[in-house]
């Protein structure tokens, strides 16, 4: 029986599916458990939560929330917050802020430089959710100057080319504190992309409470790797496909392979910890 799928994302950050056809997917492949994970957004978590009304799936609260240490983005997974609390939806208003001026910077140099994209393009493509370099990269190829959102980050959007603009804020200690201040369990995201092994010990020192060990692009050698460090630190282990849409490079949905016994003691844990997000009938697989 396929396992859970705790990092997935929707139209309301960089992905192309609604939490409606996510949930749908979900379903059909059997899996016990989601979390829908948008980047500096929880607009889609209630929608999730009612499409899975009544089923065998536990939706997962979640959220991806950005950070930078010494120039290399960390991104911390939120799980089970309070997703209303005052001092976390301030944090998540401010990182729109800085995404929407991020994307208004970046869309000024290209059409400086000759490109044909408006910001309403972009905006439109974002459809109400966090706007990211994601959806600058499909305007670009709807505009046809990219062939794919792959080739539009590597020529023109990724780090270190022409049009990168670099997005303002926090370090990943203060976000683990606005996970924490709203009562969730945090989670460095995918380490073995981020390689920032060397700061986990201060990272735990901070609040941080797992690693995500399973993780769409994590090979076995570092999934054992993260999973052993995890079990030194006495911090979670997580999982999750990083599932952004059919065509996107890596796993499908519920692909990452994720044990069981992840979602069964992440949910443990939550329970333990008295986290406000946790559904009130919330059954562990």
């Amino acid at each position: 029986m396929p396992g859970p799928d705790l990092h997935v994302h929707s139209v309301a950050s960089d992905g192309s599916l609604t939490v409606e056809q996510i949930v749908s997917q979900a379903l059909e492949l059997g899996l016990s458990g989601l979390a829908i994970t948008d980047h500096d957004s929880v607009e889609a978590v209630p929608r999730a939560l009612e499409a899975a009304r009544n089923s065998q799936l536990l939706v997962v609260p979640g959220v991806e929330l950005s950070s930078v240490h010494n120039g290399h983005d960390v991104h911390i997974l939120g799980y089970f917050a309070d997703m209303t609390s005052r001092h976390f939806r301030e944090h998540l208003d401010d990182l729109r802020v800085a995404r929407a001026a991020r994307a208004k910077a970046i869309v000024t140099e290209l059409q400086s430089a000759g490109y044909d994209v408006t910001l309403n393009d972009v905006l439109d493509l974002s459809d109400g959710g966090a706007v990211g370099r994601s959806h600058v990269a499909r305007a670009l190829v709807a505009a046809g100057h990219a062939t794919t959102v792959g080739d539009a980050f590597q020529r023109l959007l990724g780090r270190g080319r022409p049009f990168y603009v670099p997005k303002d804020v926090r370090s990943p200690h203060e976000v683990i504190g606005v996970i924490l201040d709203a009562g969730g369990l945090p989670v460095l995201a995918h380490p073995g992309i981020t390689k920032v092994d060397g700061l986990i010990p201060d990272l735990v020192s901070a609040g941080l409470r797992g690693l995500e060990a399973y993780h769409g692009e994590h090979d076995d050698n570092a999934r054992r790797l993260y999973v052993t460090l995890a079990q030194e630190h006495g911090l979670l282990v997580t999982g999750g496909s990083d599932f952004h849409n059919e065509s996107a490079p890596g796993p499908g949905l519920g692909g990452a392979d994720v044990p069981e016994s992840v979602l069964s003691a992440l949910v443990q844990a939550a329970e333990q910890a008295g986290c406000p997000g946790l559904p009130e009938t919330c059954d562990i697989p």
